[in-house]
């Protein structure tokens, strides 16, 4: 069951509507038909059920390694993480190009780098698929879900989707257009390609660094924040139970004292006691007590 907390609304959007004028790139030669076909494609289907179709932090992670890229890889001789960010767990498109989906971001420092974004309406979705050329058009061959960018080329889709426009799209080339993946072996590159290829490990290095610089910062101001609520607790813990302990006091030394009585309630009380005692010995002797004494309660004794 996906974490409602770390889902995303619906988000839709219009593969014929990129909401740019002036910037982004220009898709009317995309079969769109063929666009839709993929999207809502068995096996894409199957992937989302499945909670495998993931997506990354901007699209560098696919250009150089693959539309499914490794776990992990060695730059420079270290080992980096190629942690995904979210996995999409419902798309789909209709006939009319409107395309609906969402994402849940995953619990580790990529995922929270991207809800973060999300949240703070920073970026969007950018979709993920290569294409074949015919004649002047394209027409996507596979679709892989989404990546979260910070210019979506479609911008009804900020926190929303586009087509992969991060993917560069030879003008010359024939066959499948693609990217670099795992298997590319940059020494039998061009030098352009290897330069291109190499400039993209290092634009990954250094953002990976800096999410988990941004998690850990994160993660000890949380710390901090729990410190401190913890402390508040205690002292209003404290304080809570010295109020409590001064009025379980107050209450002692109230018991201690009693009730509070004025001399002559308790003369009056006394003296009826005394008639009372003096009656009772009356009767026991054989006494006769007098009618007015004993129906109107006169005094019998008095205190002097």
């Amino acid at each position: 069951m996906a974490d409602t907390a770390r889902k995303t609304k619906k988000i839709t959007y219009n593969l014929f509507e990129r909401g740019r004028q002036h910037s982004g790139k220009n898709r009317a030669n995309v079969d769109m038909k063929e666009m839709i076909s993929q999207i809502n494609h068995p096996k894409v289907q199957e992937m989302i059920k499945s909670g495998t179709l993931y997506g990354y932090n901007g699209h560098e992670i696919r250009r150089r390694y693959g539309m499914f890229p490794p776990e992990s890889v060695v730059i420079d001789g270290k080992v980096v993480y190629l942690e995904a960010a979210f996995r999409t767990i419902e798309s789909y498109a209709d006939k009319n190009g409107d395309v609906t989906h969402v994402a849940e971001f995953l619990d580790n420092a990529a995922g929270e780098h991207a809800r973060k974004q999300y949240l703070a309406r920073v970026g969007g979705f950018s979709s993920a698929q290569d294409y074949r050329r015919s004649g002047l058009g394209l027409v996507p061959v596979n679709f892989y879900g989404y990546d979260y960018v910070t210019q979506p080329n479609y911008v009804t889709n900020v926190g929303d989707g586009q087509l992969f426009d991060g993917l560069a799209v030879p003008e010359q080339q024939e066959g499948l257009i693609s990217c670099f993946d795992s298997a590319t072996d940059v020494s039998l590159l061009s030098p352009s390609e290897a330069m291109i290829a190499n400039m993209l490990e290092q634009q990954i290095v250094r953002d990976f660094d800096n999410i988990h610089a941004q998690f850990q910062l994160y993660q000890f101001n949380e710390q901090a924040l729990d410190q401190v609520d913890m402390l508040a607790a205690q002292l209003a813990k404290r304080e809570q139970r010295a109020v409590l302990q001064a009025q379980r006091e107050q209450d002692f030394y109230t018991g201690m004292v009693g009730e509070i009585r004025s001399f002559d309630s308790v003369c009056d009380e006394a003296e009826q006691l005394l008639n009372q005692s003096e009656i009772a010995r009356m009767h026991i002797d054989g006494e006769k007590p007098k009618r007015n004494a004993a129906k109107k309660g006169t005094k019998i004794f008095g205190w002097g």
